[in-house]
Formats: structure tokens, sequence, C-alpha cells
């Protein structure tokens, strides 16, 4: 039997990764693409924080990932067993169905117990971590949120545009001063600017730019006299400021979400509420106590369904009987995917009446009870 458990334990687990590893750089490389090239190329970021970043995405992409990666690898696995008589050898020697898998379902369990460390502990500081480097990036060097070649409209009344940017540098600078209309009124083109952050005595926040070698054009009122013509200046060095509270202050403190949370301080928001203030109702602080239980039971949910599709990869493998991997993955997907789709059906119930916070189990039962099903109909032949 040793001999037999190494067998099926090496199958499934090589399948296993490899077919999570697939998952995870697909996951990963969408958001590198999406988010930290674009942040590099922008020099929001430097290169050394760009693959800071990079590293900070695999916990919270692994548990979602695992659960697709092993059904696929078992899905595998077991249905090369099964095209090549293996698991029908094993089954007239006398060995059910269940012990033959007992090694592969121990592995499962396992990569269960490794996302719930994830999802509860890792993942939440990952994500924390990651957005304090975008957010700390800004803080440290205003410069870093305009990107070089794209208008920036985030301040109220003005559009910023660079060609290029070193470090703080912007060059190639243009500043448009627009009404609340969005009318032009005025321009300004610079060598060079820099940008700076001013913090007033009374608590508001303003964008300081220092400009180099600039050229003004000032646009009259087209209610005026058509006879008075712009008004133009030129300067070697200037400086300009701008209010910027609603840019830098929503940057102040990085706005954890709730999956965000560790244990610790899901439990303690389940005991207090999520986002509740000495104001919020009865009602508001009940719901904001089942947000914090159903994001806590979503978590250790993700995580056994891991347990759930490995056991339920084992007999559907054996009746598809394939050992095609593009085959199997696409069952695979095709699984997961109502599987996730019934899990954000869950997620989306608010009422604590109806317990969303069991609701989120609900997908595991289902998928449990076609296992059983199927392993007791496997057990029959």
């Amino acid at each position: 039997m040793r001999i037999l458990d190494r067998h099926v334990l090496v199958e499934t687990a090589i399948t296993s990764i490899v077919a999570t590893g697939a998952f995870v750089f697909v996951l990963v490389g969408g958001n590198i693409l999406k988010k930290v090239v674009g942040a590099v190329a922008s020099g929001q970021v430097s290169t050394w924080q760009g693959v800071e970043l990079v590293g900070l995405l695999f916990p919270g992409v692994i548990p979602y990932a695992l659960p697709m990666g092993v059904l696929t690898g078992f899905l595998i696995a077991f249905g090369r067993m099964s095209s090549q008589n293996e698991i029908t050898a094993m089954k007239a020697g006398g060995i059910k169905l269940l012990r033959i898998a007992r090694p592969a379902l121990i592995l499962a369990a396992s990569f269960a117990l490794l996302a719930a460390w994830l999802n509860l502990e890792i993942a939440p500081r990952a994500n924390t971590e990651y957005k304090r480097l975008l957010v700390g990036s800004a803080q440290e060097n205003p410069a870093s949120i305009i990107t070089p070649g794209e208008l920036n409209r985030q301040f109220k009344g003005l559009v910023i545009r660079a060609g290029s940017r070193d470090d703080d540098v912007l060059k190639d600078f243009w500043l448009w001063r627009v009404d609340n209309n969005g009318k032009l009124v005025q321009s300004i083109q610079a060598k060079e600017a820099r940008l700076e952050r001013i913090d007033k005595p009374d608590g508001s926040i303003f964008l300081r730019v220092r400009l180099k070698e600039a050229r003004m054009e000032s646009r009259v009122d087209e209610k005026l006299s058509f006879a008075k013509p712009s008004s133009f200046a030129a300067a070697t060095d200037s400086v300009m400021e701008f209010p910027a509270d609603a840019i830098f202050k929503d940057r102040e403190i990085v706005e954890r979400k709730l999956r965000w949370l560790t244990t610790s301080e899901l439990l303690d928001a389940m005991d207090k509420g999520w986002q509740v203030t000495p104001q919020s109702t009865p009602d508001e602080i009940a719901q904001g106590r089942m947000e914090a239980r159903k994001q806590l039971m979503a978590h250790l949910a993700s995580a056994f369904s891991i347990f759930t599709l490995a056991l339920l990869a084992i007999p559907l493998a054996m009746r598809v009987g394939r050992s095609e991997t593009f085959i199997n993955a696409a069952i695979a997907l095709g699984i997961c995917l109502s599987y996730y789709v019934l899990s954000s059906v869950a997620m989306w119930v608010k009422s604590p009446a109806l317990r969303p916070d069991l609701l989120v189990w609900v997908p595991n039962l289902i998928v449990l009870f076609f296992a059983i099903r199927l392993i007791k109909r496997s057990e029959q032949f």
C-alpha cells in the first residue's frame, strides 16, 4: 500500500502544483500588466518597488488559484489513472476508492489549511502593504501622480500634462485652468516643473508648482469686447499654488477593505461592527457585525472548497475517463465558474435575517452532495 499511496500522492501533487502555478501566472500576470507596469512606467514607484509589488500580489492570488488548480490536477491525475485502468486494477485488488484516494485527500486538506492561513493572515497584510506602497509613493513625491503623456484631471479646475518625468521633475509641462463650465481661461507651458505638497496651519493642503522658463496666456472673458487681446507673460522662475485637499487627504490613510482584515481584526469587527459610529442605529450595528462574520466565513468556505472540489474530482475523473489536459482543464474551469457564481450570490445577501454567513457555505454543501453521490455510484462498479 505504501507504494500505491506514494504513486497516487506524487501523481496528484505534481499535476495540482503545475495547474495551480498556471492559474497563478494568469491571475498575477493580468495584475502586473494592469497595475504594476503602469505604476513603474509612470514613475509612481521605482523599479525595486515594482518588484516588491509583484511579490505582494501572490498571497492574495494563490487562495483563488488553488481550488481551480487542485481540481484540474485531480481530474488530470485520476483521469489518467482511470484511462490506463490503474484504478480498475486497484479496485480489483479489493481496495475501495476512498482508500485509493486517501493520500490525495490528505494533500487537498493540506492545501485547504494553507489557503485558510493565506486568506486570514498573509493576504490581508500583503494587500495592505501593496496599497501602502502605492499611496506612500504619491505622498513622498506628488509628481508621481502625473503620468507622462496623459492628461491629469484630478485637481479641480486644472488639467495637467507632462511630456516626461525624471524622478520629481516634470519636463515639457503644461497646465490649463478651466472655469466651472470647462472653458479654458489660462494656459501655462514650462520647460520644467516640480510639484510639492504644502500643509497649511489651518489643516488645508495645497499643491505648489515651481515652474522654470514658463510662458502663460490668459484668455479674455468672451462676454468682454473682442478688441481686448489675451494677455501673455513669461518668467524664468515662478511659483503657483492650488488647493489639493481632495487629492492628498484621500491618500492620507490606506482605506482597508473588509477582506483585508486579519483574523483578530475580523473577530473585533464581529464584536463591535464593521464601519459603525457612535451614532449608528442598532440595525446598522447588527449589519456591521454580520458583514464581518460573513467575510470570516467566506474566507473559511473558500479554503474548504479546495477539499470539496478535490473530492468531487475523484469520481468525476473516473466517469469522464479522460487523460487529456485541455479537456480536464475545461471541465475544472466550468465547475469552478459555477462554484464562484454561487458564492458571489451568497456574498450579495446583506440582510442579517437571511444569515449570509451561513449561505456562503451552500456552494460547498452542493459540491459535497454531488461528490458523495458520485463516489457511491463508483463504488458499485
